[in-house]
C-alpha cells in the first residue's frame, strides 16, 4: 500500500467574502488539523477588507493552501463550485468562512471512511457558539442518526458541512448557483435523491458554527427571500404536493404562518425527534397567526 492509499488527500473548501478576521481564525482551524494530508481551497469573492493580501501571505507560509479570487461578486455557490471543480482529493468537506473545526474533524471522518461502502454522505452535529457560551445539542441522543432525502424535507438533519468522497460530489452535481437561500439543504437533498443512497451522522461534535458575531447570516434575511427560496426548492427538485406541504414547515423559523395542512401532514411521522419538532413548530404557527 502506498502513501495515497494509507494516507488520502482530503480537500477543503473555504468560500469567503469581507470576513478576513473570521477567516484567519477558519484558516487557522484545518491547518492545525491533526489529520495533515490536505489541501486548503479558498475563494474569495471579490473582498475588499485585505482579504487578498493575507491570502498571498498565507499560502506562501503553508504550500496546502491555494486561493482563487473571482472577477466579480456572485455569492457563495459560485464560491464552491469553483473549489470542487479544482479539488484534487480523494475526500472533500467544507468550511463557511465564520466557522471554524474542532483539531479532530477530518481524523475523526477519516476514521469512518470504511462506512462510505453503505452511506454517500457523512456529517456530525455541530456545536453551536454564541454570546453565552459554546453549546451542543442536548437532545442529540433522539436524533436520527440514518437519514433519507425525504427526512430533510422534515427537519435539516445535517446542517452546513458534510464529508464525501470528491467522485461524487461531483457527479450528483455541485451547489445551485440560482439558489437565493437554503443551499446546504437543497444540495443534500439533491445528494441524497438522485443517488438513493443514505447520510450517517457519527458521533463527536467537532465543527463549530459561530453565531456570535455582527455579521449577517441568512437567518435575517427577509421573509420574501425565503419564500422565494422555498418555491425555488420545490422547482429545482420536482417535489409534488405532499412534499411540498411537508417542507413547507421550515417556513415557521422564519416567523412565516403557514397553512395547518402542512403541520398535519408533518404529524403523520412516526420518529419521536420529528414529532416533537413538529409540536414545536406547531405552537410557533400558533404565534405567528397571532402577529399578524
Amino acid at each position: 500500500m502506498n502513501l495515497e492509499q494509507s494516507n488520502p488527500l482530503v480537500t477543503v473548501y473555504i468560500p469567503t467574502f469581507n470576513r478576513v478576521e473570521l477567516l484567519k481564525r477558519a484558516v487557522d482551524s484545518v491547518r492545525k488539523q491533526t489529520y495533515k494530508n490536505l489541501e486548503i481551497i479558498i475563494v474569495d469573492d471579490c473582498s475588499k477588507d485585505g482579504t487578498h493580501e493575507y491570502l498571498e501571505e498565507i499560502s506562501k507560509q503553508d504550500s496546502r493552501i491555494q486561493y482563487f479570487i473571482k472577477e466579480k461578486n456572485s455569492g457563495a455557490c459560485i464560491s464552491r463550485n469553483i473549489a470542487i471543480n479544482k479539488a484534487n482529493g480523494k475526500y472533500i468537506t467544507g468550511l463557511d468562512d465564520d466557522d471554524y473545526f474542532l483539531k479532530n474533524r477530518i481524523q475523526n471522518f477519516m476514521n469512518a471512511i470504511n462506512l462510505f461502502d453503505k452511506y454517500i454522505i457523512l456529517y456530525s452535529n455541530n456545536l453551536i457558539k454564541r454570546k453565552s457560551g459554546l453549546k451542543g445539542k442536548s437532545y442529540k441522543k433522539i436524533i436520527k442518526k440514518s437519514i433519507i432525502a425525504k427526512d430533510l424535507l422534515y427537519i435539516n438533519y445535517i446542517g452546513n458541512q458534510v464529508f464525501m468522497e470528491t467522485l461524487n460530489i461531483k457527479k450528483f452535481g455541485k451547489f445551485n448557483e440560482k439558489a437565493i437561500a437554503w443551499q446546504d439543504l437543497d444540495h443534500w437533498y439533491r445528494i441524497l435523491n438522485l443517488s438513493n443512497k443514505r447520510a450517517l451522522c457519527i458521533d463527536n461534535e467537532t465543527y463549530v458554527q459561530d453565531c456570535s458575531h455582527d455579521f449577517e447570516r441568512i437567518t435575517r434575511s427577509k421573509k420574501e427571500k425565503i419564500i422565494k427560496a422555498y418555491n425555488d426548492f420545490i422547482e429545482f427538485n420536482l417535489l409534488n404536493d405532499k412534499e411540498s406541504l411537508i417542507l413547507k414547515g421550515h417556513l415557521i423559523g422564519y416567523g412565516i404562518k403557514v397553512e395547518w395542512n402542512s403541520l398535519k401532514i408533518r404529524f403523520l411521522s412516526r420518529d419521536f425527534y420529528t414529532f416533537m419538532v413538529n409540536l414545536k413548530l406547531f405552537l410557533r404557527n400558533l404565534l405567528n397567526a397571532f402577529k399578524r
